[in-house]
């Protein structure tokens, strides 16, 4: 029973989830004193956001929304995170809202929802604090209905059955993993593979045979997709995290999809989002493929910073031992003017880009730029090794051979 429906039960009577001025009891159903929620971890910028009811003679008195950081500072008082978040939603044509006023407007829609969570309205600026918010804010109402006040920090994960699929790809079979949460707890995980008929891999005789079979004849270990599910289970089970776990040997892929999609998985269960989901083809972040260093001392690099799945900006150069870029130096630029070239790196590199970019970011289709072919043949290799590693997230720099 909501918070709102049980007073109004209580007193025979309310308005807009106040008590009615006609009616007055001596006390409302619930034991005075505090209750506080804290979200279950601190997020990227070091804040934890909670929430506080305070009843007072069995009623709701005050509904406090706030974080805190690792010292007790509280967001809504910080003025330079203030004005950076209002100046950030500026930018991108979104009300310059700051903690302050997100935290306000989020109590008064709660209010005047009768403390119905699922009608808090989203504060735009400020979606994944409401959010939070609403997760807190049922956390506590159920606190609050127990009866015993106190303080709890809600469990990193919500109970549900959370389903991750890799994109369509090539290949006929998608894996997927099968995420089970469980008093906050990871309960069970279900790796495998579907083809379009809904077959599961480790269901398959003969993928299994030709598996073992192509990893003997490759020295490697006689893994399937039954037994190799089994054991990155396991390995997560032991490193505790998806970062920190092994792979299988002989399933290097099945490993990283592995990983890409329980990441996700447990994601999804942070934010209580049990749909089935797909993951994205690429993951955000910055990911920097190089060459060997070349005779005259440059390494040519590739740099992709990914965002929302797609490429957000892309650098091709090459530098120095002290860092110095080709496309900036003044004597390499006068030596390939005196040489006839009729280019040089200030121009081919954005060339090359920009011919990536028209052949809508495929390596394969890629022309040569003329007057810079070892170049365009260098950044088709980095290019395909910077989108590897930001399939999977890995953002190490990836050291190309000749």
């Amino acid at each position: 029973m909501a918070v709102a429906a049980a007073l109004c039960l209580v007193m025979a009577g309310c308005e807009d989830g106040q008590p009615s001025s006609q009616v007055q009891l001596d006390r409302g159903p619930y034991e005075d004193g505090v209750y506080l929620v804290y979200a279950p971890e601190y997020d990227a910028d070091g804040w934890q956001e909670y929430g506080a009811i305070t009843v007072s003679d069995g009623y709701i008195a005050q509904v406090e929304y706030d974080a805190r950081n690792e010292v007790g500072e509280k967001k809504s008082q910080d003025t330079a995170y203030r004005d950076r978040m209002a100046a950030g939603n500026a930018m991108n044509g979104l009300p310059a809202v700051y903690p302050e006023k997100a935290y306000r407007d989020l109590i008064a829609s709660f209010q005047q929802a009768q403390y119905d969570v699922e009608e808090v309205d989203t504060v735009v600026g400020a979606t994944l604090s409401s959010e939070r918010f609403r997760t807190v804010m049922a956390a506590l109402l159920d606190f609050v209905q127990e009866g015993v006040p106190g303080e709890k920090t809600l469990p990193l994960y919500q109970d549900g059955v959370y389903e991750v699929q890799m994109p369509e790809g090539e290949d006929a079979w998608r894996d997927f993993i099968q995420l089970t949460i469980e008093q906050g707890e990871v309960s069970s995980i279900v790796f495998d593979s579907r083809d379009a008929e809904g077959n599961l891999k480790s269901a398959d005789a003969e993928y299994k045979k030709s598996m073992i079979a192509g990893n003997v004849a490759n020295g490697l270990p006689e893994t399937y997709p039954e037994e190799y599910a089994r054991q990155l289970v396991e390995n997560f089970q032991a490193a505790g995290s998806v970062e920190q776990m092994d792979g299988v040997a002989g399933a290097t892929v099945s490993s990283r999809n592995f990983k890409k999609l329980l990441g996700r998985a447990l994601e999804n269960a942070k934010k209580g989002q049990p749909t089935a989901d797909v993951a994205p083809v690429f993951e955000d972040g910055t990911y920097r493929a190089q060459m060997p260093q070349d005779d005259q001392g440059w390494t040519e690099f590739v740099v992709l910073t990914i965002q929302d799945n797609a490429i957000a900006q892309i650098t091709f150069d090459a530098e120095d031992e002290n860092g110095a870029y080709k496309s900036k130096d003044d004597a390499y630029k006068a030596q390939m003017q005196q040489s006839g070239a009729g280019t040089d790196p200030s121009q081919f590199y954005p060339q090359i880009i920009q011919e990536f970019i028209q052949k809508q970011y495929l390596p394969d289709e890629m022309e040569t730029v003329a007057g810079a072919t070892q170049s365009s043949q260098n950044f088709k290799k980095l290019v395909t090794a910077a989108l590897e590693q930001a399939l999977y997230g890995a953002e190490e720099t990836a050291q190309l051979e000749e």
